[in-house]
């Protein structure tokens, strides 16, 4: 085998040796969850655009194009801002990233 062709297969194995090692490392946080009832709308591998996903019961399952990391979204998982206390507003007026997510955390709580 040519040296060109050992790295090429070396950089492949090692690529797939990373998402198998994130997906694992995801599925630690997304078995929890959903045996503790936490909704997870999401599983995704990877980040950047969208390769391939697919829906199965409430949680759409993909993989994205960089393969350094991935999430499980989790519905809840930041709690709403402390009552007399609201996320404070940056001086351009937005809420900021935590505030922006806590407000889209909030539209995905179903009452009851």
């Amino acid at each position: 085998m040519s040296t060109t062709l050992a790295y090429i297969l070396g950089i492949v194995i090692l690529i797939i040796g990373i998402g198998v090692s994130v997906a694992l490392h995801e599925l630690g946080h997304m078995i929890p969850a959903k045996r503790f009832g936490v909704k997870v709308p999401e599983y995704f591998i990877g980040f950047g655009p969208r390769i391939w996903s697919v829906k199965r019961g409430e949680t759409e399952y993909g993989i994205k194009a960089i393969w350094l990391g991935g999430y499980v979204k989790l519905v809840g998982m930041l709690p709403p801002a402390k009552p007399g206390r609201p996320d404070r507003k940056r001086k351009d007026g937005s809420l900021g990233m935590v505030g922006e997510a806590r407000a889209e955390a909030l539209e995905e709580i179903q009452p009851g």
